[in-house]
């Protein structure tokens, strides 16, 4: 229903997208049953015209708002390439050549691609604008006139700026139709027998500028979906055709023949561009090959419908048979593929092998005679029709076919029997693929069709199973589903591989740390992602990030689907561990060793037999530093001395606070008494320079030193620490700020 609001009209999306459907409906009969010149034709062209500037218009707001670029690109491409038959077939006396008007729409959707990518240079994206204007001049339906449309609508800041650009558009269309059939008509450099003022009614583009005025930005219910209008334009072709022949020309068997095979071509090929545009997954490229084999077999088929010689049968042969040579290895890759049942590599070599031996003993039968020993025509009522006498060859495909078709019952038995409930109904569906490519056969032999054979119909029917099977059965669950739910945005990184260790799926983490790696790479050949799978990496380091590694299988059934390897970010779990690690075996004010792991450390020297020194160290008149002060400044001058002793490396020196200001060294490997007295020397004058000028109280050093260097037996640590203990209290009762060694 249309609504109202405060301003007036208001149209969504889907009201004007089913507008723009009933105006092309329009236009389109009035193109096909009623005469162009005519008041009604006049009429019902000027309501045509609101098409082509609403469905501009939503290229340039789908430009805006898509969120992936290239796969609106992709479908553009696919719908401009589908509608191409139906279109010639409806126009092929009007437009010859050019192309339909999707073909335009796409156009203009690259050139915004072009124009707003970040990528090209100025002078590139003016050369590449031109060059698709040139193609649209040379192919296009509409000469320019959609893309600058859709540049208007996208590029107008206001809807008064892109409707005023939009009139310029049109109006510039106009004149320079009306120019260029007053030179035709003088100078005859086009085929086109216009008069000069028929292309007025093309202002009726104008027409469309109130509705989209009144455009509330709104989706509406969404009851023909985004592609209804790509969709309804070449089947509204193929309905219109079909009345046309109906009502003005001659129905007869050849027209309805043809039909069902182009009909059938056109949906296999829709099907082979949906399955491309799908999320990548196990079973997408048997299943691409199946139609892509399917669309050559059938297009082989409406080239012998068309054929009128031996010549153009047996060229018709010649692609049926290559497109039905591939089929039939398709299905026996996609049933490889669904069961989880490997078929060995060199089975795909014999059949390539024997496939070009039959298809190189086609080639050679008109010569030969091997395939058919006699290739002729005859003429029925309706149409000309193959006369062929078959012989060896022939016989010869027909049994290598049902060895294929063996192989592939072969595989789906052995699933059924051992296969998981999603393989079982895999393999059903790819069941009844077989029996629709094969069933057209055995209908003809029944005399039913009068000869004629539809095989298109099977084949398209076991597409559609082949189909239902990758999309409602899910080829590779585990994966896939791995792959859409992988913590694409999380913090763990995340690589998913398939059972033989080919890439799937990998996050951006991934990728950040090992580079990203096309899919479908055998991750064996890649080193690092070698050494995970062996065993032999479980940890990296990236930017200051720790990453432990796990490899987890992804089963299905008893099946080993694939692998998943999870990076997972341990840096604030080994920064907690260093930090409790820390903690346990040093002082928490200074950062030095704590009494326990001091002694442990010495004694392990000890143990060694490695002679050394042990100083024991007491602040002077620290505890009136901390009276007059404060603790702060205390815990400042315990830290001052801490680093200082610090600045020596453990390879030498051993260095720990034992509690309030007493402090232990160990000097490794050094006795000497000059060594000793120079490190006493720099700590202490090093410690008197840390004091402030306004420090009235100063804290200096009392030190008791003992050289470790019995020659029956070394002491232990406890031993050393009471003997300097007593050089300590000696060199405190002596006048402080000395040592006794």
């Amino acid at each position: 229903m249309l609504k109202k609001n405060n301003r007036g009209l208001s149209l969504d999306r889907t009201q004007l997208k089913l507008i723009a459907i009933i105006s092309m409906v329009i236009d389109h009969t009035a193109w096909g049953f009623v005469d162009f010149y005519s008041p009604l034709g006049q009429f019902l062209h000027v309501c045509g015209r609101l098409t082509i500037p609403i469905m501009c218009f939503f290229i340039a707001e789908g430009f805006r708002k898509t969120h992936d670029l290239r796969q609106y690109i992709y479908r553009m491409i696919a719908y401009a390439s589908i509608s191409s038959i139906p279109f010639y077939v409806f126009f092929h006396n009007e437009y010859g050549y050019r192309q339909n008007i999707i073909f335009d729409y796409l156009l203009g959707l690259l050139m915004l691609t072009i124009l707003e990518s970040d990528r090209l240079k100025k002078w590139q994206k003016a050369a590449l604008t031109v060059l698709l204007f040139a193609v649209s001049i040379a192919v296009g339906g509409w000469i320019i006139t959609p893309e600058l449309f859709i540049l208007s609508f996208y590029y107008g800041r206001t809807f008064a700026e892109k409707a005023k650009w939009f009139i310029l558009a049109d109006l510039a269309t106009v004149l320079f139709l009306v120019v260029a059939i007053i030179l035709n008509q003088k100078y005859h450099f086009s085929h086109y027998d216009w008069v000069w003022w028929d292309k007025f009614y093309l202002l009726g583009f104008m027409l469309a500028l109130p509705l989209l005025r009144a455009y509330n930005g709104e989706r509406g219910r969404d009851i023909i979906g985004k592609s209804f209008f790509y969709i309804f334009y070449p089947a509204h072709f193929l309905v219109l055709s079909g009345i046309r022949i109906v009502l003005v020309d001659e129905v007869n068997l050849y027209y309805l023949y043809l039909g069902i095979h182009v009909i059938t071509l056109l949906a296999t090929m829709a099907m082979f561009f949906r399955v491309l545009t799908g999320r990548p997954n196990k079973g997408q490229n048997a299943i691409s090959f199946f139609f892509m084999s399917a669309a050559i077999y059938i297009l082989g088929f409406i080239i012998e419908i068309m054929g009128t010689t031996s010549q153009g049968y047996f060229l018709a042969c010649v692609i049926q048979y290559f497109g039905e040579f591939m089929m039939m290895a398709a299905v026996l890759m996609f049933i490889s593929e669904a069961s989880r049942v490997r078929v060995p590599w060199f089975v795909f070599v014999i059949h390539i092998v024997i496939s070009m031996y039959l298809m190189y003993g086609l080639l050679r039968t008109r010569s030969t005679g091997f395939f058919y020993s006699y290739i002729g025509v005859y003429a029925t009522d309706h149409m000309v029709r193959p006369d062929l006498v078959h012989s060896t060859g022939f016989f010869l495909t027909i049994g290598y076919f049902a060895l294929i078709c063996l192989e592939v019952i072969g595989v789906g038995v052995y699933t059924v029997r051992t296969g998981s409930v999603l393989e079982k109904k895999r393999v059903r569906m790819i069941f009844w693929a077989m029996f629709f490519c094969w069933a057209p056969y055995l209908v003809t032999l029944t005399g039913i069709t009068d000869g004629f054979e539809i095989p298109a119909v099977g084949f398209l029917l076991a597409g559609v199973c082949l189909y239902e099977c990758l999309f409602t059965y899910g080829m590779l669950d585990s994966v896939t589903l791995a792959s859409e739910n992988a913590l694409d945005k999380a913090r763990e990184g995340v690589l998913v591989l398939d059972d033989r260790y080919r890439v799937s799926f990998q996050n951006a983490i991934v990728e950040s740390i090992l580079g990203s790696i096309p899919l479908n790479t055998d991750a064996r050949q890649i080193e690092r992602i070698k050494d995970i799978l062996d065993g032999r990496l479980n940890r990296v380091e990236l930017n200051d990030r720790i990453y432990d590694l796990k490899i987890e299988e992804l089963k299905k059934g008893r099946y080993t689907q694939g692998y998943m390897i999870w990076f997972l970010d341990v840096t604030e779990h080994v920064a907690d561990l260093k930090h409790m690690s820390d903690l346990a075996l040093h002082d928490p004010l200074t950062g030095l060793f704590n009494r326990a792991h001091f002694k442990e450390l010495v004694d392990e020297d000890i143990e060694q037999g490695r002679r050394g020194c042990f100083l024991m160290m007491d602040m002077d008149n620290f505890k009136q530093v901390n009276d007059r002060y404060g603790h702060q400044r205390g815990d400042s001058i315990l830290k001052s001395l801490a680093e200082i002793l610090s600045k020596y490396p453990e390879e030498e020196v051993y260095s720990c606070r034992v509690g309030g200001d007493e402090f232990c060294v160990y000097l490794r490997n050094t006795i000497s008494r000059n060594e000793v007295t120079n490190v006493i020397n720099n700590v202490t004058s090093s410690f008197g320079r840390t004091f402030r000028a306004e420090d009235t109280i100063k804290t200096t050093l009392s030190i008791g030193a003992v050289a470790n260097d019995l020659s029956d037996r070394l002491m232990s640590c406890s031993e050393m620490y009471s003997v300097a203990d007593d050089r300590l209290y000696a060199a405190k009762k002596s006048g402080k700020n000395t040592y006794r060694f």
